[in-house]
């Protein structure tokens, strides 16, 4: 078996060292993905308490291989990034910088999953925030461009897929979900959403979904 043994207080100071660009391989996709898996890996390993999906939402149908569910309203972090390249590495960062403590507490905030790309709106991610948290006493970010957004109860439509996502495969699911949806005539805004609930060093049975918000 292997063992770990490590300082909290030294990996913390490597998550810091890591997210205030010590590392700069941006131009290596490798090196962005090996990146991520650090940063998670140590976050992950130090911030136990996530918030299981599944308590977000209830299932009150399945239609084929589709899911229709209601949410409970959500507190999200999110950001657009408006430069080209890589801007989901590049938001990550981001908003992986606030939930570490970039922000007027300097205050820690638990990892949840699945992480939000908006797929209609320049790819803008989204990390939902753990529940004890609302718009009044959740911690302000130092960066100005991390934005929140409170969600009402949505009901949405979603198809689920394993392995590593990729532009091919969301288009492939957003077609399969847009026909099913057509033939039971239910109708939906347009704007699909990918949820990724895996860190990037997990390699088997991966979930990942699309998912779209579904008009009552």
């Amino acid at each position: 078996m292997l063992c770990l043994i490590y300082d909290c207080k030294i990996i913390k100071q490597y998550k810091r060292l890591l997210l205030n660009g010590v590392f700069k391989y941006e131009k290596f996709y490798f090196c962005d993905v090996l990146f991520l898996t650090i940063i998670l890996f140590l976050f992950l390993s130090t911030n136990a308490q996530e918030v299981p999906a599944s308590n977000t939402y209830i299932v009150l149908k399945n239609i084929e291989n589709i899911e229709i569910r209601e949410y409970r309203p959500l507190l999200f972090a999110s950001y657009v990034n408006s430069n080209s390249g890589n801007t989901e590495n590049s938001s990550f960062r981001i908003l992986a910088d606030y939930i570490f403590g970039s922000n007027q507490n300097n205050e820690e905030i638990a990892m949840t999953s699945p992480v939000v790309i908006n797929l209609f709106n320049d790819n803008e991610m989204m990390f939902r925030m753990p529940e004890k948290y609302n718009i009044q006493n959740i911690p302000k970010p130092n960066n100005k461009d991390v934005k929140f957004i409170e969600t009402r109860y949505t009901q949405k439509a979603v198809i689920q897929y394993s392995g590593f996502s990729n532009a091919e495969k969301e288009s492939k699911k957003i077609e399969e979900l847009k026909i099913i949806l057509d033939k039971y005539g239910i109708q939906h805004d347009g704007n699909f959403e990918l949820l990724i609930y895996d860190a990037p060093y997990k390699f088997f049975n991966r979930r990942n979904e699309i998912a779209v918000n579904i008009l009552k």
